[in-house]
C-alpha cells in the first residue's frame, strides 16, 4: 500500500454505543482549531512497530457546519529508527509508553509525499475533559454509562430497556453509553472511579462522576428524586 492513510467508518464496536447523540445545525465547525501543519490525533491501536492514530478531527478541521458526521480518519504510522518519541515536556519515551487514548501529535503531518514513517512521535498533556470525554455528559442533562468487562454478556436489564426506562422516569435530558472496560487505555477508569465489580453503571453531568451503583433499581431512585 503506497500510501499509509486510510478510512474506517466506527461503527458500533463491542456495544460502545451513544444515544441522542445528534448533530445539531447551524453550529460551527468545533475541529476548526486544528493546525494544518500539526496533525494531532489519538492512538487507537500499538501493534509491533505500528501505531494507529485516529486523526477524525483534525482531518475534519476545514469543513463548513457543526461537523456532526459519524465517520472516522485513521493513520497508520510506522515506527523507524528515525522517528523520535517524546513527551510533550522533552523527555523521551518509546513505544511502549503509548497507551490506547493517548493524544499525539505526528510530525508530518498526512501529504502525498508522507508514506507513514514520521520524523516525530510526541505524546501530549492531556486536559481533564480529553481523558474523561467517553464519560462526561455533552448536554445540559447528565450521561448515563454503562461499563463492563470484555466479552462479557450484559443482562436485558443493562441493555436498551434501562435507558428507556430512565427516560420515563426523568424530565431531564439523558443519553446513553455502553463502554467495555480496557485494562490497556490511557486512562484505568476502574482505578479512577472506585469499580470494585462489573458491570456498574455510572451517571456523569458536565463535570463529573455524580452516581455509581451496580443495582438497577438504585439507579431508577437516583432519577426518580
Amino acid at each position: 500500500m503506497r500510501h499509509s492513510f486510510f478510512v474506517l467508518v466506527f461503527f458500533s464496536i463491542s456495544l460502545l454505543t451513544a444515544c441522542g447523540s445528534n448533530a445539531v445545525g447551524g453550529e460551527e465547525n468545533p475541529n476548526s482549531h486544528y493546525d494544518d501543519e500539526k496533525m494531532i490525533g489519538t492512538v487507537w491501536n500499538v501493534s509491533g512497530d505500528s501505531v494507529e492514530v485516529d486523526i477524525s478531527e483534525w482531518e475534519k478541521r476545514d469543513r463548513k457546519g457543526s461537523n456532526g458526521t459519524d465517520e472516522g480518519y485513521s493513520y497508520l504510522a510506522k515506527i523507524t529508527e528515525g522517528t523520535t518519541i517524546k513527551y510533550e515536556n522533552g523527555k523521551e519515551a518509546s513505544l511502549n509508553d503509548l497507551r490506547k487514548g493517548q493524544k499525539v501529535l505526528v510530525n508530518p503531518p498526512r501529504g502525498e509525499s508522507f508514506e507513514g514513517k514520521p520524523k516525530e512521535l510526541v505524546l501530549l498533556d492531556m486536559t481533564f475533559e480529553e481523558k474523561y470525554a467517553r464519560f462526561l455528559s455533552h448536554v445540559d442533562g447528565y450521561k448515563l454509562v454503562v461499563m463492563y468487562e470484555e466479552g462479557a454478556v450484559l443482562p436485558l436489564e443493562l441493555q436498551d430497556p434501562l435507558y428507556e426506562k430512565v427516560l420515563d422516569l426523568t424530565e431531564e435530558e439523558v443519553v446513553a453509553t455502553w463502554i467495555e472496560y480496557d485494562k490497556e487505555y490511557v486512562v484505568d477508569y476502574k482505578k479512577e472511579f472506585g469499580v470494585e465489580q462489573f458491570p456498574v453503571i455510572l451517571v456523569f453531568n458536565r463535570e463529573k462522576l455524580v452516581f455509581k451503583t451496580y443495582e438497577v433499581e438504585e439507579l431508577y431512585a437516583f432519577f426518580e428524586e
